[in-house]
């Protein structure tokens, strides 16, 4: 014959398991946010070496403008620099465009023109498996034509962001025109739309105030294109080399 044995739980027992029932269920949601909110690239190689760089503007949209000074312009010329220098040190660029056209046939989801154009750079850029992104733009203040120097806009959607806009920043305020430093600013933060819907880390580059007189001559110069370049890839290794700690490509 057998013989059941009958547990009868506590009242303290019955709150041990019901507090240790909770744990469990936020250890599952915790693991799972952390998974949605991760960037993308967490989960790829990190030694992938891709870099996507996204020239803003191009063909209908010229972006901003001064004395027949196109954005678009100085944007893809920096962006194919900026291409240039980081393929010689053994990484694969992605650009958005490496042309004068604008993105929008390349996307039908949005209900306007501007819409789509970004809807598309932000699919490139999140099907990359890239590990960050870089958007060049050119900035303007017509109220305040005195402002100059370069500002690199982050969201904080990921703390990689800040930390690279930081990186780029540096590198950026060191530039020196004339024999001097231009105004040396902190990087800010923006709810720019490709900013908060990219799924891997990423930054915009406001790489002068065409808006100045002194800078809006600068933007035309091939050597202050090239030092801009430069500068960003310096900040982009500086920031691989703190946050990853993983060699750059070719090392």
């Amino acid at each position: 014959m057998k013989m059941f044995k009958i547990v009868i739980l506590t009242k303290r027992s019955v709150i041990l398991l019901f507090i240790i029932f909770i744990l469990l269920i936020f250890i599952t949601i915790s693991f799972i946010i952390r998974i949605n909110i991760l960037p993308a690239n967490t989960f790829a190689d990190p030694r992938s070496g891709v870099i996507v760089i996204d020239p803003g503007h191009g063909g209908i949209d010229g972006g901003t403008n001064k004395d027949g000074i196109l954005e678009k312009e100085i944007n893809l010329d920096i962006g194919r620099k900026l291409r240039s220098l980081l393929e010689q040190k053994g990484y694969k660029v992605i650009m958005t465009r490496d042309e004068d056209i604008s993105l929008e046939t390349l996307d039908a989801s949005g209900k306007g023109r501007h819409q789509r154009d970004l809807n598309a750079r932000v699919n490139i850029i999140n099907n990359s498996n890239a590990q960050l992104f870089v958007s060049i733009h050119v900035n303007c203040n017509l109220k305040k034509p005195a402002t100059d120097g370069a500002i690199v806009f982050y969201n904080n959607k990921y703390e990689q962001n800040k930390s690279l806009a930081y990186s780029i920043q540096k590198a950026l305020n060191n530039i020196v025109v004339n024999n001097r430093k231009r105004t040396v600013h902190n990087p800010a933060q923006a709810k720019y739309f490709v900013l908060g819907n990219s799924d891997i880390p990423g930054v915009i580059v406001e790489t002068a105030f065409i808006s100045n007189k002194s800078e809006r001559r600068e933007l035309l110069k091939e050597k202050f294109r090239e030092d801009t370049a430069t500068a960003i890839v310096s900040g982009i290794e500086q920031y691989l080399h703190e946050s990853t700690n993983v060699s750059t490509p070719g090392q």
